[in-house]
């Protein structure tokens, strides 16, 4: 009798050992990256470390993770080579081979030189020496591009090679303004210890609210298995933890412009 229930409790074992788990049906996880910021930059940023986070609760092994060319990411991900992937903004075409779980919010700021003392749009175009930088072929919000278009008919745009330079003119005070994107400055300003050099405003609050996404293949997930993703997700932010990985990269108010909308 015993040998018998020893068999039995065996067999239940291997059965349950060798069902699918719900949030992982395709078994082992690969997950695709691309540089992006603190998000993610050789190996490390908040994005592995939210998306092992996330494994770990919902008991889903990772088989292999790598980085690619932005591009090269989504392909992996339509064709099934790839399972998850992250930092992916919301379009109608990628939701046609991707499920969407959003797990931030952003937009740009505006950086203003620390020597420039105003506290509203109005107050900073009437600076009678208004030199704004921007980034060449770098597009913002409608609003925004609009806003720069106006500036460059009035000669006041001052061109930089990239951010690095961008950053640079601002905190030098070559330039009065710029925008610039919290994932982009928070950890420029902080490796060049430049924090007190600027200040950071939201002059655009009706400004395009960017949503940031994990994503999950849908050839390799479906309906049902990226909710179980999206609801251990809202956990993470209804407990703080979302929160307390995207502090480790970021400044308390770019965690708090990132999650100040509610996931749900």
């Amino acid at each position: 009798m015993k040998l018998l229930a020893g068999c039995a409790l065996s067999l239940w074992l291997a059965t349950a050992q060798s069902t699918p788990n719900p949030a992982c049906p395709g078994g082992p996880l690969t997950i695709a990256y691309y540089n992006f910021g603190v998000a993610y930059h050789l190996g490390k940023g908040y994005d592995p470390d939210i998306l092992h986070e996330l494994a770990r609760r919902l008991n889903c092994p990772i088989q292999s993770e790598g980085d690619y060319p932005r591009l090269r990411v989504l392909k992996l991900l339509e064709i099934g080579q790839a399972d998850i992937g992250s930092s992916t903004t919301v379009t109608p075409e990628r939701q046609r081979y991707l499920w969407m779980v959003v797990y931030h919010h952003s937009k740009n700021l505006v950086l203003l030189h620390r020597g420039v003392n105003v506290s509203t749009l109005d107050a900073l175009l009437k600076l009678p020496d208004l030199r704004w930088g921007m980034v060449r072929g770098y597009r913002h919000s409608p609003a925004e591009d609009k806003f720069l278009d106006g500036l460059a008919q009035q000669h006041k745009i001052v061109t930089a090679a990239n951010e690095d330079d961008l950053y640079k003119m601002v905190c030098s005070g070559v330039v009065t303004a710029s925008f610039g994107h919290p994932i982009s400055f928070d950890p420029w300003l902080q490796s060049h210890q430049a924090a007190q050099q600027v200040t950071v405003h939201d002059f655009f609050p009706d400004s395009e609210i960017t949503a940031g996404s994990i994503v999950l293949s849908k050839a390799r997930f479906s309906q049902q298995a990226a909710a179980l993703w999206q609801d251990e997700l809202r956990k993470m932010y209804r407990d703080g933890t979302l929160r307390a990985i995207m502090r480790r990269y970021l400044t308390e108010p770019s965690v708090e412009q990132a999650l100040k909308l509610p996931l749900d």
